[in-house]
Formats: structure tokens, C-alpha cells, sequence
């Protein structure tokens, strides 16, 4: 039997779905192996794509209707995507034939019958100013970043590690899957390997290392990345 490679956690599946669902997909990148959650994330991107996708077709009937068409394509992929059926090709083939459309190579010949331009108002360029050159320097931003990444690693370990909780309690309290918890579970487990002691406790969120998918920090300028993983 063909062994089906899963979902591997992904820092750019975050960035993707947070371009289009925003900040709240932070966070999220482990959950990249999560079949279930990949599929509602989508759902919820098809669904301001086609309202998107409307705006910008609107005076073109055929763009139109060939997005709505590749459009379905992809969705129909994603949702019959599942821990045994691997619709990857199916996937990328959709996302380039839409990509084609809107870059205006509509026709199977390889040339562009369409003009596509790009422009911002002046709120956007601001925007864009603003995000690209931001007020805060980099340390500050990681420390904002730092405190609610404390707090959700303390949670699960509080109510599994000092409460006494199961995987799944913990997971239906926090909102979150089980594979998640079981990461996060996992990391905590490194982290007191590596460092000889115990993880902070919830009160103590000041003393709480940085955790990240790469590794995590005890000090700002010290990153230290995680061993091989393992389950527990």
C-alpha cells in the first residue's frame, strides 16, 4: 500500500490564510497538518475570493465566468481532500489556472488577452507606508508577540500538567484540536529537557520563554531551535 504523506506544519500556510482571513489565522501554522482546519480555513477564503473575484469581473463576462469555473474546481479539491486522499496536484493545477486568468492568460496559447492593472488610493499607499516601515522596532513588536504566544503555551500546560486534564479536555476547552495540544505539550517537554527545569507557571507569564515553530527564546537574542520532534 502507497504510504499518503500528511500535512507537515507550515509557517507559510499561516502567512496565506492570514492575507486573506487576517491576524487571527497567527499562530496557526501547526495546525497546517490539520485536514479538518485546512478545509473550514478555506472555506472561508473561497468565500471572500468569489466576492472579490466578482468586483474585479464585473465588466468582463468571460473573466467571470472562467474564474467562477476554476474557482469551483479548487473548492471541490479542498473538500474532498481528506487524511487518505491526496488532492495536491489537483490543488496547485486549480490555483494556476486561476492565477493565469487574472494575470490575463486566458486562452491555452501562452499569450496575455487581457490588460491587468494594479493601483492604490492614497489610504492604501499609507497603508502600505505604515506596515513596511513601522514605528516599533523589532523588539518591541517580539515582545507583543511574546505575550499572548506565553499565554496560550501556560494555558494547556496549566490544565494539563498541573490540573490533570486529558489531551481532549484541554482541547475542548482551549478551542483548539488535539494534534495542536499534543505540539504544544510536546515543546513544553523540550524546552524543560534542554533548559533542566520546570515550565513557568501561569502566573509567572514574565517568565516564560518565547515559543515558536522554529525554537523559542529565553532572552530576546537567543533562539534555541527544537530537537527532532517527538510525540507524547
Amino acid at each position: 500500500m502507497q504510504k499518503v504523506e500528511r500535512f507537515r506544519p507550515s509557517i507559510e500556510f499561516e502567512r496565506a490564510m492570514a492575507g486573506v482571513l487576517g491576524p487571527k489565522l497567527f499562530q496557526k501554522a501547526s495546525l497546517a497538518a490539520d485536514v479538518n482546519f485546512v478545509k473550514k480555513a478555506m472555506s472561508k477564503v473561497f468565500d471572500k475570493w468569489r466576492e472579490r473575484l466578482r468586483n474585479i469581473s464585473a465588466v468582463d463576462e468571460r473573466l467571470d465566468m472562467m474564474t467562477t469555473m476554476d474557482l469551483g474546481h479548487l473548492e471541490n479539491a479542498v473538500r474532498n481532500t481528506s487524511k487518505a486522499v491526496n488532492n495536491d496536484w489537483l490543488i496547485i493545477s486549480g490555483l494556476v489556472s486561476l492565477v493565469n486568468r487574472l494575470l490575463g492568460y486566458d486562452w491555452h496559447d501562452g499569450e496575455i488577452h487581457r490588460h491587468v492593472f494594479f493601483f492604490r488610493d492614497k489610504n492604501q499607499e499609507n497603508f502600505d507606508h505604515n506596515m513596511m516601515f513601522p514605528r516599533k522596532d523589532a523588539i518591541e513588536t517580539l515582545k507583543e508577540i511574546g505575550k499572548t504566544l506565553r499565554a496560550k503555551y501556560a494555558i494547556v500546560n496549566h490544565l494539563k500538567n498541573r490540573l490533570g486534564l486529558t489531551v481532549n479536555e484541554v482541547a475542548r476547552v482551549t478551542g483548539s484540536s488535539e494534534y495542536y495540544v499534543r505540539n504544544i505539550l510536546s515543546r513544553i517537554a523540550q524546552y524543560e529537557q534542554i533548559e533542566g527545569s520546570s515550565f513557568p507557571d501561569i502566573s509567572n507569564l514574565d517568565g516564560a520563554p518565547l515559543i515558536y515553530d522554529e525554537g523559542y527564546r529565553t532572552e530576546l537574542t537567543r533562539l534555541v531551535r527544537w530537537k527532532a520532534r517527538h510525540r507524547h
